[in-house]
């Protein structure tokens, strides 16, 4: 049996500015995630979940994104948001099931990681571990970028 929500999404159609925003958030053709419409319930909550930039695009690529998120998620236990994200970005971010399975099982020197993606497996295990980055870490990204 499931349960009812117990705060109703907003119901498409989506008053026009709404769906102007989840067209510039969601790929073409995918309706906006259960979480977005449920946050837009109440506009002085969606606002502010909008005002810390969590939904812009910005400058890292989506397969570097999903490869922090992923491996953020499983560093922190967090199964279900690792799951979500691992179904709706695996394909869009060209993860393999092996990149897939290296973000929970394996380490940064694992030979799915290209070089690059080898220092963002380090920048996610080095935050997790110390809240810090060491200096050798930092001057390996800059110097990558």
């Amino acid at each position: 049996m499931t349960a009812a929500p117990r705060v109703e999404p907003v119901a498409p159609p989506y008053p026009p500015e709404l769906q102007k925003v989840f067209d510039s958030i969601m790929p073409p053709g995918v309706p906006p995630l259960a979480l977005f419409t449920t946050l837009a319930r109440v506009p002085r909550i969606w606002e502010r979940f909008r005002a810390g930039s969590l939904l812009d695009r910005g400058p890292v690529s989506l397969r570097h994104r999903e490869i922090v998120i992923d491996r953020t998620c499983a560093r922190c236990g967090c199964a279900y948001e690792w799951g979500v994200h691992v179904a709706f970005f695996q394909q869009r971010a060209a993860l393999t099931p092996e990149q897939v399975r290296a973000t929970v099982h394996r380490n940064a020197d694992d030979p799915a990681w290209n070089a690059e993606e080898r220092l963002l497996i380090r920048l996610v295990d080095e935050l997790h571990d110390s809240a810090s980055i060491s200096e050798e870490l930092w001057k390996s990204i800059r110097s990558s970028s």
